[in-house]
């Protein structure tokens, strides 16, 4: 039962860090479209990616970590089943998996450091003014 409790509890922290980063980035998204155009929104993307590789890593060993834990819980909650309960498998590695993904979604759209897209959106938005 505790461990239900847990489970319940990382799944709604993870599910709303995820939302509202990718919310985040929608929102950036949405404005470098609308205030400028395609290109300089993949030109100032590809050069925060190149200028902040570490981040980049970071979100991507998150996924990959995310992506082992889910396959982990696939193969062993599978065995597991013929022996046991698999759900003790199951909120263990499923924990793991959302807290990771939560990881790779807030280093990827850098919601934890949201200064430079917004700087941009300003940027784009003066641009825009002036044409």
């Amino acid at each position: 039962m505790i461990e239900n409790g847990i489970l319940g509890i990382v799944g709604i922290l993870t599910g709303t860090v995820i939302l509202i980063s990718t919310l985040g980035f929608i929102y950036f998204m949405r404005s470098a479209y609308r205030y400028g155009s395609r290109d300089e929104a993949n030109k100032f993307f590809g050069s925060y990616m190149f200028n902040n590789p570490k981040r980049y890593i970071i979100a991507f060993l998150f996924l990959v970590l995310a992506g082992m834990s889910l396959s982990i819980g696939f193969i062993f909650a599978f065995i597991a089943s013929f022996f046991m309960s698999p759900l003790v498998i199951w909120e263990l590695l499923s924990s793991v998996s959302l807290i990771a993904l939560a990881g790779f979604f807030v280093t990827f759209t850098s919601i934890d450091h949201p200064k430079s897209f917004l700087n941009y959106i300003a940027f784009l938005k003066a641009k825009n003014k002036k044409k």
